[in-house]
């Protein structure tokens, strides 16, 4: 049987039995009358407050769903910034005016609402006095399809980039990828749980509105553990939303759940971890191949064999004047890509990306260059290249991971200092013969991993902080 797609609006106050689960976590199952109360509440309050756009930054799926759709109903802007930071938040100046959160909050300069006290104020209804029908559903206006969305990504050069889309955009998300998950209508008793958090599009996308569009009910609460996946959930068929951070570290020697469909994006999941998590799961990868900007281009399914990616349905490419171009029903327009593909009839595989490319003092220099000659050094694992800004002038920064014994030499040993002075001279005396002088990392700074976030891409906002001191 083929579970219709509903639109938000549905999802929340159609002619739905207001007793439905919508969402679960250890101690309380919440349903969708409790759903319609809270974002009842939360609306009328918002929309009562001078604040237009609001950031949501809450872990919990459920509260999250709260917050989303309380916003759209007061007619304020959702915006979704992936980590907030302080830089986002100066009145008048940042990103957005207020932020909603289940996390703290009190040293911003702009207003604060802590969600979690919304969910001790409206209290849950026994189920037996949850009333048969809701009246509210009759009265609700619908929600306009073109109320906007913002995102907040950061490009090849970490700073933060505004990407607008529409409440129409992320339901068509749903409807479009329904020949993905329509396997999931076999299934009784079936649930989604994730890894990922909620307010960046992979997570907002399949670990709240699939469920909630499509009537699966959702865990709230955020994986963090291989042993929390592995104990809770006995009795379900398990949708999993997760990552290749997540993925490629399963503890096999725990017993694996009953995991139905497993959804990865972000970046690639590494072939020979797909294999693994395949014997001890029996449940392959799906891997999502997009971006915040382009939304889902195409799927794979991986079980320890490198496949190619099947475009969704309407997605192609062409090559114009020596550009890539993604041509897509989810995008209102021809968008140019920043990764390079191999093409084998109708599918795809990512071979890289283009190279990150900057001006300074009318030189190109290539990131992607000094990452790539730095990563050549003995005892680094990683790099990220980044232009910094001191002043009126540009310079390059560099972050460089360092294998277990060079970190504890550099952290512990008592010659510490000189000996990380002699391996940062070192690094920079093996680029001199490879860049120009303007191209030359000017600031070094030495960490044992570099920061990833739970969707395993690095968090160049962090990697930024690194610099914020004099040295």
């Amino acid at each position: 049987m083929t579970v219709k797609t509903l639109s938000l609006h549905e999802a929340i106050y159609s002619d739905r039995d207001p007793r439905e689960i919508v969402a679960f976590d250890k101690d309380t199952t919440y349903h969708l009358y409790d759903l319609q109360l809270m974002v009842k509440s939360l609306s009328v309050f918002l929309a009562m407050s001078k604040e237009k756009r609001f950031a949501i930054y809450v872990e919990d799926s459920y509260l999250f769903t709260v917050a989303f759709a309380a916003c759209l109903y007061a007619k304020k802007t959702p915006v979704f910034a992936g980590i907030v930071r302080k830089d986002m938040c100066s009145k008048g100046n940042g990103c957005f005016d207020a932020i909603i959160s289940d996390k703290n909050f009190d040293d911003v300069e702009i207003p604060f609402f802590d969600i979690t006290t919304l969910r001790a104020a409206v209290k849950q209804t026994p189920l037996n006095e949850i009333p048969l029908k809701n009246h509210d559903a009759a009265i609700t206006p619908v929600l306009d399809s073109s109320l906007k969305i913002e995102f907040y990504t950061s490009g090849s050069t970490g700073k933060s980039k505004r990407i607008d889309k529409t409440l129409r955009h992320l339901e068509n998300d749903i409807k479009h990828l329904e020949n993905l998950t329509g396997v999931l209508d076999d299934y009784e008793n079936k649930a989604v749980i994730a890894s990922v958090a909620p307010y960046h599009m992979y997570g907002l996308t399949f670990r709240v509105l699939l469920p909630l569009l499509r009537k699966i009910p959702f865990d709230a609460q955020f994986i963090k553990f291989h042993e929390e996946l592995c104990g809770n959930y006995n009795d379900k068929n398990l949708i999993f939303v997760s990552s290749p951070a997540f993925l490629k570290r399963i503890d096999t020697s725990l017993k694996s759940p009953n995991i139905i469909f497993t959804l990865s994006a972000g970046s690639s999941m590494d072939i020979a971890a797909s294999g693994k998590y395949f014997e001890w799961s029996g449940c392959e990868i799906t891997e999502i191949y997009g971006s915040t900007e382009t939304n889902f281009m195409g799927n794979r399914k991986l079980k320890g064999i490198d496949e190619y990616y099947t475009p969704f349905a309407g997605v192609s490419f062409k090559e114009i004047n020596g550009e890539l171009y993604l041509y897509s029903p989810l995008i209102d327009k021809k968008y140019k890509l920043d990764d390079k593909l191999e093409f084998n009839d109708n599918k795809f595989k990512v071979i890289g990306r283009k190279d990150k490319v900057i001006k300074i003092e009318e030189n190109r220099v290539s990131l992607t260059q000094i990452e790539d000659l730095v990563k050549k050094h003995e005892n680094i694992t990683d790099c990220v290249a980044l232009p910094l800004e001191k002043g009126d002038r540009t310079f390059i920064g560099i972050v460089v991971a360092v294998d277990e014994n060079m970190y504890q030499d550099l952290s512990s040993n008592e010659n510490k200092d000189k000996l990380k002075h002699d391996f940062v001279k070192s690094i920079k005396s093996s680029l001199k013969e490879h860049l120009l002088l303007v191209a030359m990392p000017r600031y070094v700074r030495i960490v044992k991993e570099i920061p990833l976030n739970s969707m395993g891409k690095k968090i160049t906002a962090q990697l930024r902080e690194l610099f914020n001191d004099k040295s």
